[in-house]
């Protein structure tokens, strides 16, 4: 059975950092949301010696967004890509994987993954389509962007544990997918679930709880939402 890009949410909960809670906090119903600007982003994959290992950039801290994060190649879609013959989003994931990896693929190598749009309250926004591809192997990434400390290949559950005692931090679009990935043995079986899968826009949104501010995520098969 296809899989569907919003199983995952519910095993989600990253924590609200308190940037974004104090914008929650001003944040009323008279406020306009900034439109998200068009992005996408490649989650290049191979089988390493302890398993399934991703591409990882550990972006500088003076980054405008996302600063100090662990993300995948990507990047926002500009009038390069812009064209006629082929899908923007696509372009822009071979154009973003060349520029900051120097690893060249095509159209052909890249299987949608998941598509995340950036909160409301954010005074910066993307639309964001992710995609899975198999590293070339007569290819070899390396570390061009500019725009990151370090870049390395890395199981999605060491990024994960990484993640969890605190010596990275990831944006929950990336901890989700590595979430997914983790349950996965291999490239072929990402490949083998990326077709057919089922994609739909995650939306998040921020609600007061209790117990504090949270994450609320949309469910597969309803209208409702998920904290």
């Amino acid at each position: 059975m296809p899989s569907h890009s919003y199983d995952v949410l519910i095993r989600l909960a990253p924590k609200v950092p308190a940037a974004i809670v104090e914008r929650a906090a001003r944040w009323t119903l008279d406020s306009v949301p900034s439109t998200p600007a068009a992005a996408a982003s490649v989650i290049l994959l191979r089988d390493g010696r302890a398993g399934l290992e991703t591409y990882l950039l550990h972006r500088h801290a003076r980054m405008a967004f996302a600063p100090s994060r662990v993300v995948f190649p990507g990047g926002r879609v500009d009038a390069a890509d812009a064209s006629e013959e082929a899908d923007p989003f696509f372009r822009c994931a071979l154009r973003e994987t060349f520029e900051e990896t120097g690893v060249v693929l095509s159209e052909m190598d890249l299987y949608p993954w998941a598509h995340w749009i950036t909160p409301e309250i954010e005074p910066r926004r993307y639309d964001t389509r992710f995609f899975v591809a198999a590293m070339p192997q007569d290819q070899e990434a390396t570390d061009i962007s500019g725009e990151t400390d370090s870049a390395d290949w890395s199981t999605p559950d060491a990024a994960l544990a990484a993640e969890r005692s605190g010596r990275i931090l990831m944006l929950p679009p990336t901890i989700s997918i590595l979430i997914e990935l983790a349950d996965l043995p291999n490239v072929a079986e990402v490949i083998k679930h990326a077709i057919g899968r089922q994609i739909e826009p995650v939306l998040p949104q921020l609600v007061e709880t209790e117990s504090g501010w949270q994450f609320r995520y949309p469910q597969a098969g309803s209208d409702k939402t998920s904290t």
